[in-house]
């Protein structure tokens, strides 16, 4: 298991924490800070796929699982309502 597996396992919880936090406090805010709620959830979810695809040479199964998992989990964490 390389570095790059261990910060996808230490990732995933802690930005679902951080996004959820974050979603929590922004419940009464206005339009700007729930499309940076978006933006920034989307980007979570995007960069480890990206480099995995054009940046990390050696591949691994591990390392392709989790952002595949980081991919689709940060879309359903970030469509979620505010109100929850």
């Amino acid at each position: 298991m390389g570095i790059f597996e261990i910060f996808m396992l230490a990732y995933l919880p802690i930005g679902t924490l951080a996004l959820n936090k974050w979603r929590k406090r922004i419940y009464l805010s206005n339009g700007k800070q729930r499309g940076l709620y978006l933006l920034v959830s989307i980007a979570m979810g995007a960069l480890p796929f990206i480099y995995v695809s054009s940046i990390q040479i050696e591949r691994s199964a591990l390392g392709v699982v989790l952002v595949g998992i980081g991919f689709f989990w940060f879309a359903i964490v970030s469509s979620r309502s505010t109100a929850t």
